[in-house]
């Protein structure tokens, strides 16, 4: 299973590529994971949705090689 830090950057890297950079405010004190998830999209600031999904693939390529065989 992915680490959280792992499926936060799959997170931020969907996010990206699917809806573009980030544009809503951050959630509130009360939603930790929103935050950690907004923190993660909000990070890769103005990055295209083809550098994101480019990112996405290698991360993922990264993470399955982790994997046992």
């Amino acid at each position: 299973r992915p680490s959280y830090e792992e499926m936060l950057r799959f997170y931020s890297y969907y996010k990206q590529a699917t809806a573009g950079s980030c544009q809503g405010p951050r959630p509130g004190f009360w939603d930790p994971i929103g935050r950690y998830k907004w923190d993660a999209w909000h990070s890769l600031g103005g990055m295209s949705k083809e550098e994101a999904m480019a990112a996405y693939v290698a991360e993922m390529k990264k993470v399955a090689q982790k994997v046992p065989g």
